[in-house]
Formats: C-alpha cells, sequence, structure tokens
C-alpha cells in the first residue's frame, strides 16, 4: 500500500510515469480503471480546485466519491481523533484525500489508515499533489524541467505549495531564485534540507543556465552546483519589478511562481504589511518574452486581473491540469502492490525516545503537539556541518532543533552533547540506549544524574562576568550611531540571556527601551524572533537598515556566527552587524573577528568552554569555565556493570 504524504515518497522516476499517465488521460477515462472504487474526501480547511479536480478525477477514472467538505460537520467537532477517523473510513473507501491546518497531520492519518492516504495540503508543511501538477505545467510548457530557472515569489515561509515545489524541482536539476516578502523568507530548515538531500548550495551566481550576476544580492539562488565563494542574502523589495531592474539584462526567467499571502497561518501584526505584486507592465521587458506567470490560486490582488488575458498567463491552465495529474496519481496508487513501500526519501536514523519524557517538536503548529494521540514523537537523527553538530528533525513536518543534552538510558547518566561524543550516540542509539533531553531539569526529573566531569578551571566568576556585560555595553552604545536603529540579537539559548542583560544595561544608560530578538540557528522555523517589545501586532522583526548587534557567550571556531549572519543577511540588509562575545577562545575557521570581547582565552582543541548563567539550568551563579571533554561510554558501561552485579 502506497500512500502520497510528502514529495519525497516519489522518485523521479515515478513521476514521470505518472506524467506519463496524464499524458494519456483520455485513455484512462474510457478505461475506467477505477470502476467499483471510492475516493473519500475529509477536508478540515477550505478548498476548491484540489478537492473538486480529485473527485473529478475519480469519477473520470470510473470510481465513486464519498465527501466531507467540512470536517466541522462531522465527528472531529466531537473530539473524534485522526486516527479513529482514519480507522474508521478506511472501512468506507479505497483511498483518502485529506486537507488538514496542522502540520504532519495527513502522515499521521497515513500510519492508522488501511488504505492509501493522499495529502492535499498539512498546514504549511507541504502539498504534494499541487508540486505534481506545477512540474506536469512546467514540463508540458518548456518540455523540460532540468536547467529552467524559476523564480518563487511572495509568502515562501507560510506557503505549502512552496516547500514541496523548492524540493522537486531540486531533484529534477532546476535553477531557484526566491524572492520573499519581509519576514517571509524560506525556511532556514528547507534551506538546511536542500543542502543535506540534494546537494544544492545557495549563491549570488547561479551557474550552468544562469550567466549572469545579481548587481546587489537581494535574491537567494539555489543551485545544483557549488558556489565559488560563500556569499550572504538580504530580502528583497515589496515591489518585485524594482528588484528585477537591477539584475543585469542576461539573467533568463522561464517561470514566476507567485502565492498570496498565506493569512491564515499568521499572527498578529504578521499578516500586515505590503506583499509583492505583479501587474500588467511587469512582462513587457523583452528579456520576459518567453517568461510563464504561475499561480497556485487562489490569488487576492498579488496577480493583476489584466494578466489573465496575457499568453504567459498559465495559472488558469494549471488548475486545469489538475485534473489529468490526479487522474494519473490515483492510477498510479491503486497499481502499487499491497505492502510496497516508498523509495523516494533518503534513509536517515530515526529516534524515539525510549523514556516517558523526551525531545519534543517545537512547532506549535505540528501534529505532535496538536494530538499527540494521534503522532507519538518520532524524529530523524543527523549531523550538520563540520563540526557534526546533532540535529533532531521531526518525522512529522520536518523542523529541526539541536539536540543539547544526551542521556544513557542503563546507567541513567547524562551530559551535554559534544561532537566529539558521535561515535559513542551512535553506538547508544542502535542499542536503544539513548536518551536525548530537551534540559538539564527534563534529564534529572527521570532521575538521571551527571557523567563525572574531566579537570575544569573557572575563567570567569560573577563578577568578572557581570563588569564585561557592563563594558560591552558602553562599548556598543559609544559606537551606536542612532540607538533608534540599534537592536539586540542574541544567539540561542545563553546568547539570549546575555542580550537582556546588555538590553538592561543599556536601556538604564538611554532612559528608553531597546528592542531585542533571539536567532536559533537549528530552530523549528521561526529563526528570527522578537523579545522586546512583545507586542505580537508588531509583526516580525524588520532587519532593513537597523545596528544589529549579534550576541553569543563563546567564539569557537565561528561556524555559529556564520549560520547567523546567513539567515540575518537573508532576511534583510542591515546598515552594520557587530559580534559581542563573552569568551573568544580562539581556532577560528573561518574569517570572522568580534567587535566586543569579554575576555580572551588560550585553549586547545580538546578544552570545551562553557558559560553557566544564574537561573539558567538550574544554575546557582554565573560562571565561566574550561574543561576536558570525557567520553562517557567507560563511565557508562562501568556502571552499567555496577548495576547487574
Amino acid at each position: 500500500m502506497r500512500s502520497l504524504t510528502t514529495i519525497a515518497d516519489l522518485t523521479n522516476d515515478e513521476i514521470e510515469e505518472i506524467f506519463s499517465l496524464a499524458d494519456a488521460a483520455a485513455k484512462l477515462r474510457a478505461d475506467r480503471p477505477a470502476q467499483g472504487s471510492i475516493m473519500a474526501t475529509l477536508f478540515y480547511e477550505p478548498s476548491t480546485r484540489t478537492r473538486l479536480s480529485f473527485e473529478s478525477a475519480m469519477q473520470r477514472l470510473g470510481g465513486t466519491v464519498i465527501s466531507c467538505s467540512d470536517m466541522r460537520a462531522s465527528s472531529a467537532a466531537k473530539g473524534e481523533s485522526l486516527a479513529d477517523t482514519a480507522r474508521v473510513v478506511s472501512a468506507y473507501a479505497d483511498v483518502l484525500v485529506v486537507r488538514h491546518n496542522w502540520d504532519g497531520a495527513v502522515q499521521a492519518m497515513a500510519q492508522h489508515a488501511d488504505v492509501p492516504v493522499i495529502n492535499a495540503g498539512d498546514g504549511g508543511h507541504e502539498h504534494p499533489t499541487q508540486t505534481l501538477c506545477d512540474l506536469y505545467t512546467l514540463r508540458q510548457e518548456k518540455g523540460h524541467l532540468k536547467g529552467l530557472t524559476v523564480v518563487l515569489c511572495g509568502d515562501l515561509k507560510n506557503g505549502r505549495t512552496i516547500h514541496s515545489l523548492v524540493f522537486a524541482l531540486a531533484r529534477f536539476g532546476a535553477n531557484v531564485v526566491t524572492l520573499a516578502a519581509n519576514g517571509m523568507e524560506l525556511p532556514q530548515y528547507v534551506i538546511d534540507r536542500l543542502e543535506r538531500d540534494y546537494d544544492y548550495a545557495l549563491a549570488p551566481v547561479a551557474a550552468g543556465d544562469l550567466s549572469a550576476v545579481v548587481s546587489e544580492t537581494d535574491a537567494l539562488y539555489l543551485t545544483p552546483k557549488q558556489p565559488h565563494q560563500l556569499a550572504l542574502f538580504t530580502q528583497v523589495d515589496q515591489v518585485i519589478q524594482a528588484r528585477l531592474n537591477t539584475m543585469t539584462a542576461g539573467l533568463r526567467y522561464d517561470a514566476f511562481y507567485m502565492t498570496r499571502k498565506q493569512k491564515e497561518r499568521m499572527k498578529g501584526g504578521a499578516a500586515n504589511g505590503s506583499y509583492p505584486t505583479i501587474g500588467p507592465d511587469f512582462l513587457r521587458e523583452q528579456r520576459f518574452q518567453d517568461t510563464l506567470v504561475m499561480h497556485p490560486l487562489p490569488r487576492v490582488d498579488e496577480l493583476s486581473p489584466e494578466l489573465d488575458k496575457d499568453r504567459r498567463g498559465i495559472y488558469f491552465k494549471q488548475a486545469a491540469y489538475g485534473v489529468p495529474v490526479r487522474m494519473a496519481l490515483l492510477k498510479f496508487l491503486f497499481d502499487r502492490r499491497p505492502g510496497e513501500a516508498a523509495v523516494g526519501q533518503q534513509a536517515l536514523r530515526s529516534y524515539q525516545s525510549p523514556e516517558a519524557l523526551g525531545p519534543q517538536c517545537r512547532n506549535a503548529n505540528c501534529v505532535t503537539a496538536k494530538e499527540p494521540i494521534s503522532a507519538p514523537q518520532k524524529f530523524a537523527l543527523f549531523t550538520v556541518g563540520e563540526i557534526g553538530t546533532l540535529i533532531l528533525a521531526c518525522s512529522y513536518c520536518d523542523h529541526r532543533f539541536k539536540v543539547e543534552y544526551i542521556g544513557h538510558v542503563p546507567s541513567k547518566r547524562y551530559c551535554a552533547y559534544d561532537h566529539a561524543l558521535g561515535a559513542t550516540v551512535g553506538a547508544w542509539l542502535q542499542s536503544g540506549d539513548l536518551a536525548i533531553f530537551d534540559s538539564i531539569k527534563e534529564a534529572e526529573e527521570l532521575g538521571y544524574e551527571p557523567f563525572s566531569a574531566g579537570p575544569q578551571r573557572e575563567l570567569m566568576d560573577e563578577n568578572e562576568i557581570r563588569s564585561a556585560i557592563t563594558e560591552i555595553s558602553r562599548q556598543i552604545l559609544r559606537d551606536c550611531r542612532d540607538p533608534d536603529r540599534l537592536l539586540l540579537l542574541g544567539v540561542r539559548s545563553v546568547g539570549t540571556q546575555l542580550a537582556q542583560r546588555m538590553a538592561a544595561e543599556i536601556e538604564a544608560m538611554l532612559q528608553r527601551k531597546v528592542e531585542l530578538g533571539e536567532i536559533e540557528i537549528y530552530g523549528s522555523g521561526d529563526e528570527l524572533k522578537r523579545l522586546m517589545p512583545s507586542d505580537p501586532d508588531l509583526g516580525p522583526l524588520i532587519l532593513k537598515d537597523r545596528e544589529i548587534i549579534l550576541i553569543d557567550d563563546v567564539i569557537h571556531t565561528g561556524r555559529t556566527v556564520k549560520s547567523a549572519l546567513s539567515i540575518i543577511f537573508r532576511s534583510g540588509r542591515p546598515q552594520s552587524v557587530r559580534l559581542a562575545v563573552l569568551v573568544d577562545r580562539g581556532h577560528r575557521e573561518v574569517p570572522v573577528k568580534p567587535n566586543y570581547i569579554g575576555k580572551s582565552i588560550p585553549s586547545s582543541a580538546k578544552d570545551r568552554v562553557r558559560v553557566k548563567l544564574r537561573g539558567l539550568d538550574r544554575e546557582e551563579r554565573d560562571q565561566a569555565i574550561i574543561y576536558t571533554i570525557v567520553n562517557p561510554a567507560r563511565d557508562a558501561q562501568s556502571l552499567s556493570g555496577k548495576e547487574k552485579t
């Protein structure tokens, strides 16, 4: 039994097979391969094109449809779980088509259903069947997919059609340019997955079919070839035309894919503000004469109705292709052998906590947070970067976060994760002995005690840390050109605590409030968060023309800072970015130099530096320490042996 919950459930060859079936839609209609079969449509969110095209497709294949177009009128309104709904409706139909407002909800239902389940859109996660329609449209209009240059415009953060499409375009070797509205940039976890799974790189110069350079780095290029140099990226202005005029004339575009603002997935002021639009003047330039304009619909005001008359405005044709493509998809799934598994996804180590308490997906809209009874926490576990940062990615919504603490179940011991422990973690994972915790508090509530640490000494005591924070705050204020533009950004989590203390110092000096934010390198999608002022109606942080102070506790290789800068410059064009750290321990691997330093220390590659702040992870006082990492494997083995005897 095959389900389609994400575009990764299909290989490229299978997508081509579906397209070949779509090409023969007339024959499918004549053969009526679904005669005697029933499709159930369960839509927890409104739909016009997706639901009706699926129902039309099933009927043209000779099948019948039972529908619940408004789940508020179903037993879901009485509290029935997704799991129970899937089990019950599986007995009534041969295939389920589900749309839901929670990320990962369709996958959760697929785990409990006895028939194939098709994702018709799950929250802001993915919309794989729309992607099939989009790819088919490009293939029909351009004749191929490889080497095309597709510009994705608008709300790239919340648009589920975008997330599925960008992965598929990467797999077929297309070049992608993103032009996002402010605060609606492509999520970092999507970019990271493009790099990890599809070997796509970010660069201001796209290789191959792109022959020109963007004159200002306002566009984010995703290309299947490695860039010649690393680059930082900034947001685009609100009017796409103004941005395209800055690009050199040699750059060729095959299609613009416009999306509406996904207001239903936004909170407070995030739904306000200007938004990119494409008007009738947009395609007058000679270099756009063969550029297609696509849109998954419905549109609001981001596409001018005057474009409807232009031959390049193919969004209604794009919608019409939904019927043959979905006919082909249904035929494809009906033809799969029972028990046949999807082969499209890259294999990753999976992790489920052996403890009652364990890591939780931090995406508030994930099905695991909304209805854990139907979707127990499951993760993919992998390392990223040259230093081997350990990452958990939610199996339902793809959101990811950095592993901070690990434990050994038999010995009931825990420690902070370090890249030197990679082999140990792998062994514990294989034996089922690996526990992962979000905090020290969580580990100790489960009865875990810390592993023994190597020799350590104090670098800074409470008074020294307080003095360093005060002095750095004074230096920041001294160098600030315009306090109205000042923005302190703390790197989660110790960096955020330091930023809060520095903000308090600066506010006392200025006698006014300072804007404060947090940046999360390995986060759940909202990499940039406003902390102060905390009014949700203010919308996303505005980085353009700001004087940003990036604050972290310790700088070592500089790779964390590099990642933070990439997020900053992808989200806005600040006037300046300066770096403040409490401890600089050297051993830089990228050319990054702090502007403000509390203390510089000599250290060896085996040393580790940790800043402990009062109130964070049960710390009773401020302290910076240096210690040598000790592999806990031998300690765990010894402790486990004692318990057995």
